[in-house]
């Protein structure tokens, strides 16, 4: 292993179970953002160009589940509460209603 993949697996954060099949442990490394809030507020994604407050909710995969999280997002029925390896799981349907998301005209010229 290189030091360089090292320092990465030592460094790595904890991010709890994975929100689709509950396997703890490196592995867990994928991070998802979702177009809903958090159900803690100011413990999720935020985006400084649109002025996004940090409430956004995320969900954390292993490797095997972001595959077949990509082959249908229908799958993910369970999101962080907050801070990943902290604030435990909820269901989506369970997040505060209403949709958040970036502001896309304050994107001009992103990729």
């Amino acid at each position: 292993m290189t030091d360089f993949a090292k320092c990465l697996k030592d460094d790595a954060p904890d991010l709890g179970p994975c929100c689709m099949c509950e396997v703890c442990g490196p592995e867990v490394c994928n991070i998802i953002m979702l177009d809903r809030r958090c159900a803690v507020p100011g413990h999720g994604w935020g985006c400084v160009v649109c002025g996004l407050p940090a409430d956004g909710a995320s969900a954390v995969l292993c490797n095997e589940c972001l595959d077949k999280w990509r082959a249908d997002e229908t799958r993910l029925t369970t999101a962080c509460r907050g801070w990943p390896g902290s604030d435990g799981r909820i269901a989506i349907a369970d997040l505060p209603a209403g949709e958040f998301a970036h502001d896309m005209a304050k994107h001009q010229g992103e990729r």
